[in-house]
């Protein structure tokens, strides 16, 4: 429970960060209706923050067009008419075709600045930073850090050992979890089992922890271009400095097996 005056500082807090906020909104679109909330969470994740800022900013639902009718016309026009599609007020940002748009700052509301709401907004907004390699970016350095502020940071050979340790868990469970569709366990249980079937009298069974699955032996394991996983993969690029991700794709194609089925795109997260 907050005190009085606890309360009284944390709704100025809370007006503060709308103005933030607002301030990044076209004008227009504050007139229409587009509204901002901002609160502060508590988060008992593992690894979350304590206390977080959460962001929605409520965009105005399209409205119909016309003169006023009965209501008998009314219902029955509704009926057969389709809904109106409703346009971007901003481009690019589908949730403002009469959405929410949602964000949070993992700092407690008291903590957050200004140049805190620019990062966590994407570019349509003015002022906006927020974009796939920053969030790729600041993710690998908080878990890097997490694993050195575990077992230690220094340049002893335990200590490389064991942040070797944890790196090469770490990057078994993320595996781990895309097999499994991005479905996490249940906190602090192991993955369930995965059966990949294989109809191949040669395969072979290789459990890893928990996580069982059927394969081809190392000299049949070959697999041809066109039948790459359909997860997005980077094939090229870096995440140092403002290079660019380069992400392959899989296209659906019956034609020419001749053909190259693979598509690039460049994207700059």
């Amino acid at each position: 429970m907050f005190s009085a005056n606890e309360n009284l500082m944390l709704r100025e807090h809370k007006r503060r960060v709308v103005q933030y906020v607002e301030n990044t909104i076209p004008e227009n679109l504050l007139d229409l209706g587009t509204t901002v909330m901002v609160m502060q969470t508590a988060c008992r994740t593992p690894g979350c923050v304590p206390l977080e800022t959460a962001i929605a900013i409520v965009f105005p639902r399209p409205m119909r067009t016309g003169g006023r009718k009965s209501a008998s016309k009314t219902a029955s026009a509704s009926a057969t008419l389709p809904a109106p599609v409703a346009k971007e007020l901003l481009p690019g940002l589908k949730e403002s075709a009469g959405g929410t748009f949602k964000t949070k700052i993992l700092l407690p509301l008291a903590e957050v600045t200004k140049d805190d709401v620019l990062d966590s907004l994407p570019p349509v907004f003015e002022g906006g930073r927020k974009t796939w390699e920053r969030t790729c970016m600041a993710l690998r350095d908080m878990m890097i850090g997490r694993i050195g502020g575990m077992v230690g940071s220094g340049d002893t050979e335990v200590e490389v050992e064991e942040r070797q340790i944890l790196a090469e868990y770490l990057q078994q469970s993320l595996k781990d979890y895309l097999a499994r569709g991005c479905v996490a366990p249940e906190l602090n249980e192991p993955f369930g089992k995965l059966q990949i079937k294989n109809d191949n009298e040669n395969d072979s069974e290789i459990a890893v922890g928990d996580l069982v699955i059927e394969e081809k032996k190392e000299e049949e394991d070959v697999v041809d271009d066109d039948k790459i996983a359909s997860e997005a993969t980077v094939v090229s690029g870096t995440m140092i400095g403002d290079k660019n991700f380069t992400i392959r794709r899989p296209m659906d194609d019956d034609g020419d097996d001749d053909d190259v089925k693979e598509k690039t795109e460049g994207e700059t997260i």
